[in-house]
């Protein structure tokens, strides 16, 4: 089975609330041109790791309004976020053991998406995430 799914570099902070569940969207400029079901989050700097996964229950576009409650969505609802799309965070796993930056560059040839990039590219990285998930 095609994984459909994307890399997403996502600042620590906000990793954190994700798993706190004070941040239930991802807000981005964009959407990728294929569809896609699921987020392998890198932690940027001074982290960088890929440790998380995280499921897309469903995707907004701005001006549609999203849930009221939770860090950013009255802003997103109000248009005052530059991103115009809200990623719905449904279920989130978590990898054995984390991958750090070193080792995905060595083992895998990973670098850091600037934006985002279909998990295809990384095939035996994905794989391997996808074999090693624990659920939350």
């Amino acid at each position: 089975m095609k994984d459909r799914g994307i890399y997403l570099s996502i600042k620590p902070e906000f990793v954190k609330l994700i798993l706190e569940g004070k941040k239930n969207y991802e807000f981005r400029k964009y959407l990728p041109k294929k569809d896609f079901k699921r987020i392998y989050v890198y932690e940027t700097l001074p982290i960088a790791r890929i440790k998380y996964v995280i499921n897309i229950d469903k995707i907004f576009k701005y001006p549609k309004k999203i849930d009221e409650i939770g860090i950013g969505n009255k802003e997103f609802n109000n248009g005052e976020k530059k991103s115009k799309y809200a990623y719905k965070i449904g279920k989130i796993m978590s990898l054995k053991k984390c991958i750090k930056l070193e080792e995905l560059k060595e083992k895998y040839n990973f670098i850091p998406p600037q934006s985002y990039v279909y998990s295809e590219k990384y095939e035996k990285l994905t794989e391997y995430i996808n074999n090693n998930l624990i659920n939350m």
